[in-house]
């Protein structure tokens, strides 16, 4: 319970939660992949393809001097021999990218080169997610949600996922690699990243909860709800929640219907640290605003 004059002290503002539906969604973990396998391999099939151009323009020469006789047909086989090896090991290294990689391999040189100057430039990275060990994809997700340790508040939305070439060998579960254009903040390889992969279904009912009135207290999560406003004093209750899925933006998190608060509670979003601090002075406690 604190005096009004208190409350205005210590700035606090409040705010009803917002009514959210949101798609069912299933947790997934990964990696940023190292682009150099893929640099390297564009680089080989480069060399190749140019390699092949230069055996095809020497066969066509080739067989316009057997035409006028000026070459013997002798030449013209070992031509064609030279050009149909390179062909072969071109569509080798073609047919070695799409198992590796699977439809993120660009066929097209031009769209290739492209693409490997964006993952070099850090413009596009590339995830590989894994679902957690009993989780089984029946559909490929249309969205996910990835999020960074340390970087909550910036989720990251991605819309383009392919299915992996290949199963992680620890949990045998089927992966999946998604593609980020433009991500708003540098993906190394080997960042260690949580997603949240869209599923169809009926959406969950709940509410979003701002991040500014979460509080990381004694191993747990908490919020303040102020409980009533008389003439001269204000009470509050601290109650503890459980977060569901981070939300994109200033959304904050989204926590189930089934946490047992409504759009008719009232949420202190702006001070809530202050407030912990002050319920636990006479413990010596401290607060750790999320």
């Amino acid at each position: 319970t604190l005096e009004k004059e208190q409350a205005t002290a210590l700035s606090l503002q409040t705010a009803r939660p917002s009514r959210l539906d949101l798609q069912p969604q299933l947790e997934a973990f990964g990696r940023v992949i190292d682009p150099s396998p893929l640099v390297a391999l564009d680089s080989e099939i480069a060399a190749a393809e140019a390699a092949r151009s230069a055996s095809k323009s020497a066969h066509d020469r080739t067989l316009a001097l057997v035409a006028s006789h000026d070459a013997s047909l002798q030449t013209a086989e070992t031509s064609l021999a030279l050009f149909s090896a390179d062909q072969i090991k071109v569509e080798s290294l073609i047919r070695s990218a799409r198992l590796q990689w699977g439809a993120r391999f660009e066929e097209d040189p031009k769209a290739r080169r492209l693409n490997t100057d964006q993952l070099v430039s850090g413009h596009t990275a590339l995830i590989r997610l894994d679902p957690l060990p009993g989780d089984t994809l029946t559909v490929l997700p249309k969205r996910a949600s990835l999020s960074l340790a340390g970087r909550e508040a910036q989720t990251i939305p991605c819309s383009d996922i392919q299915p992996a070439t290949t199963t992680n060998p620890k949990t045998q579960s089927e992966g999946l690699i998604l593609r980020v254009d433009q991500p708003p903040f540098p993906l190394r390889p080997g960042m260690a990243l949580t997603a949240w992969l869209e599923l169809p279904g009926s959406p969950r009912p709940g509410l979003a909860i701002p991040r500014s009135a979460i509080l990381r207290h004694d191993g747990r999560t908490w919020i303040y709800l102020q409980e009533a406003e008389e003439k001269h004093e204000i009470k509050y209750h601290r109650r503890p929640v459980t977060l569901d899925t981070p939300l994109d933006g200033d959304q904050g998190w989204f926590i189930t219907a089934g946490d047992g608060l409504t759009t008719e509670n009232i949420i202190v979003i702006t001070g809530a640290s202050s407030l912990l601090s002050e319920e636990l002075k006479a413990q010596g406690g401290a607060a750790e605003i999320d």
